[in-house]
């Protein structure tokens, strides 16, 4: 029994164990493009437009095929120039477009350089990296001019600050260092399947936090600078977090340059696209220029310079080619352009619309709940197929609230582990069942019948008081005088031949298709044709008596030669229609066979003592078997409980024989 509960409880902890390792793989393949399939669907049903406080100037394949890639960093001024003195933006942002100097055109680099220190509403961005390439830089006399240039003041108030620290950041030109009034962290990251859904806020270079590109453009155009960076958001440090509360989770990313970053991300809320890469306004660098060039010589512009008033705008390079394009995948676009991106997660913040990270706890509770009930809940796997979709069902609706007020949760992991704890609670019935079926086979099998007890144990289900009338051939077999034989023997010797009779005979029964009904003292009620189906079952049980013979034929001599007393059987068989079934109490049943041809098997039995034979049988038997075996009628005889005198017959062999 012990044994029993340690098997059964490791097969628990195994079953639990695949059910956890189903639950963290699903959160790893499963959950992120399911969720990248509602975004899309719902962000288009919703048509959920970004906000027209952000435009974008791209350096896109029109403008290249007007002005041959690289340019000269002056055009970068001329855009400065025009977006600050002629269409009054609020904030511009420049992003990844200054790397190296141009040391054939150092002139036109400097008056980039110019430009920059007259501007304060400009950030320009840098790509922090984990190496020490030539060229990377975060020397003391950078780190001290670098500090200068972030104007945002970020304490950490984290108690868990186990996050990785950029070492140096990417070709940084002492120009475009010294000249820049703000810089900010243009990185992005992606998850394992090179898909981006989170978006990291702040960075640590060296022992500092640093805003990132998104994070300085809405201090710049909010006028928000100090920030409190917690382990669950990062927020304005006002009061209760009103202006800005940005949920963020530690985790480990891998940047766009192979870094793999942990820290602190947050999950972006994505906007409908509107046009080819982008989801916000996107006018083409080379028109905003032109429109520049025409304002000064007192033309009409292209774009009108009212579009870019008061509103952030992002400047950077999108060109259809693979050498030049800035492109991301995201859950609403295959080639997302990443000056869009930079400007979804300003959106995002301006509006306080970040996804909020579900608690994992939340979640795996949920899902351990759930899983609990159906592998407690029904035996039958239908019925715990039906619980399980019950409590999917649960879960989807609770999956659309959350997302309606965006929080992410797992959409498929919790649904996937309730079906599979469904199949292996259906697998864990199976084995302890199949042991508990063994046990019980062993057990039943030395008291009852192994054919009643596969009866009962086949259709298990259906066991109840009952039967049915079948006709059915009986056999009964007893050994002469016995009952004088065990006067002379011990306990022990008698337990030892009537065990060893028995296990001669039940073989030969059951290779016939009988059963042994019953063991009445040192005799044996065999039955043929019930619970075994057996169309041939009165031809069947004139064979097994005959091989029984034999049988106790060979014990005989086994006997003699171990100074045991001799026996002899006496075999009766008789056919016709019982009762077979089920008798007793709901509690305690018996199956069984009754009626007068029961009783007239035994007593044919009984008139071999009285003739001198081994082996009758009755007149209903020999009707059905007097074509295949040779026998001698012997007598008429009145036998209680008939009324009419019976036909006995003795059996001497088979006529095939």
């Amino acid at each position: 029994m012990k044994k029993n509960l340690i098997s059964k409880t490791a097969l628990i902890i195994v079953l639990l164990f695949i059910i956890s390792f189903v639950y963290l793989l699903s959160l790893k393949f499963f959950d992120n493009k399911t969720d990248d399939f509602f975004t899309k669907v719902i962000t288009s049903i919703e048509q959920k437009k970004a906000s027209d406080k952000i435009v974008l100037i791209a350096i896109d394949e029109k403008s290249v095929s007007k002005i041959k890639w690289p340019w000269t960093k002056d055009l970068f001024a001329d855009l400065y120039d025009y977006l600050n003195n002629y269409a009054h933006a609020k904030v511009v942002v420049f992003h990844n477009l200054v790397m190296f100097p141009d040391t054939y055109n150092i002139d036109k680099d400097n008056i980039f350089y110019n430009a920059l220190k007259r501007s304060d509403n400009i950030i320009n961005s840098y790509i922090p990296v984990n190496s020490n390439l030539a060229g990377d830089v975060l020397s003391d006399e950078y780190t001290s001019i670098f500090d200068k240039k972030n104007n945002l003041n970020i304490v950490d108030k984290r108690k868990n600050k186990n996050y990785s620290s950029y070492k140096a950041v990417f070709n940084l030109p002492k120009g475009y260092l010294l000249n820049s009034v703000n810089l900010a962290s243009s990185m992005l990251v992606e998850d394992d399947d090179t898909i981006m859904r989170n978006y990291m806020p702040v960075i640590r270079l060296g022992n500092k936090l640093y805003p990132s590109l998104a994070l300085s453009a809405y201090s710049k155009y909010t006028g928000i600078t100090d920030f409190n960076l917690y382990d669950d958001f990062l927020c304005s440090a006002d009061d209760n977090c009103k202006l800005l509360k940005m949920p963020v989770q530690n985790k480990q990313f891998r940047d766009y340059l192979g870094n793999n970053v942990k820290g602190e991300y947050t999950k972006v809320n994505w906007y409908l696209p509107i046009s080819k890469g982008y989801s916000h306004k996107k006018f083409s660098a080379i028109d905003v220029l032109n429109s520049y060039y025409s304002l000064k010589t007192n033309k009409k512009p292209i774009v009108a310079d009212d579009e870019f008033k008061n509103k952030i705008v992002i400047i950077g390079l999108n060109a259809d080619r693979s050498v030049w394009e800035q492109l991301s995948e995201t859950p609403v676009m295959k080639k997302h352009s990443d000056i869009d991106i930079q400007a979804v997660i300003i959106d995002n913040m301006l509006d306080n619309t970040f996804k909020s990270p579900a608690k994992f706890d939340a979640t795996f509770f949920i899902t351990f709940l759930f899983s609990l009930f159906v592998i407690f809940g029904f035996r039958r796997l239908k019925y715990n197929i039906f619980l399980a979709s019950g409590l999917s069902l649960i879960y989807i609706v609770y999956y659309f609230m959350q997302y309606s007020q965006r929080i992410y949760i797992p959409p498929v992991t919790p649904i996937l582990t309730i079906y599979v704890s469904a199949l292996l609670k259906q697998l864990y019935s199976i084995i302890t069942t199949d042991k508990s079926t063994e046990l019980i086979k062993r057990a039943m099998g030395k008291f009852v019948s192994k054919d009643v007890m596969k009866k009962v144990l086949a259709d298990i289900d259906k066991l109840k008081l009952g039967g049915i009338r079948a006709v059915v051939t009986v056999l009964f077999v007893d050994i002469r005088n016995f009952t004088q034989i065990a006067e002379n023997l011990s306990p022990q010797d008698v337990t030892s031949i009537l065990n060893e009779y028995f296990s001669q005979i039940e073989p030969v029964i059951a290779k016939y298709n009988g059963i042994i009904n019953k063991y009445i003292g040192d005799g044996v009620l065999a039955v043929f044709g019930e619970p075994i189906k057996d169309e041939n079952h009165p031809l069947n049980a004139i064979k097994c008596g005959m091989e029984i013979t034999e049988k106790v034929d060979l014990l005989k001599e086994k006997f003699l030669k171990e100074g045991k007393p001799k026996i002899e059987i006496g075999i009766g068989i008789n056919t016709g229609e019982v009762f077979a079934g089920n008798v007793g109490t709901e509690e305690r049943l018996e199956y069984t066979v009754i009626g007068d041809e029961v009783n007239l098997a035994s007593r044919i039995e009984a008139y071999n003592h009285v003739l001198k034979t081994s082996f009758l049988i009755s007149q209903y038997t020999y009707e059905y078997v007097k074509d295949y075996v040779d026998t001698v009628k012997l007598s008429s005889f009145y036998i209680k409980g008939k009324s009419k005198p019976i036909d006995i017959y003795e059996v001497l062999k088979l006529k095939n024989e």
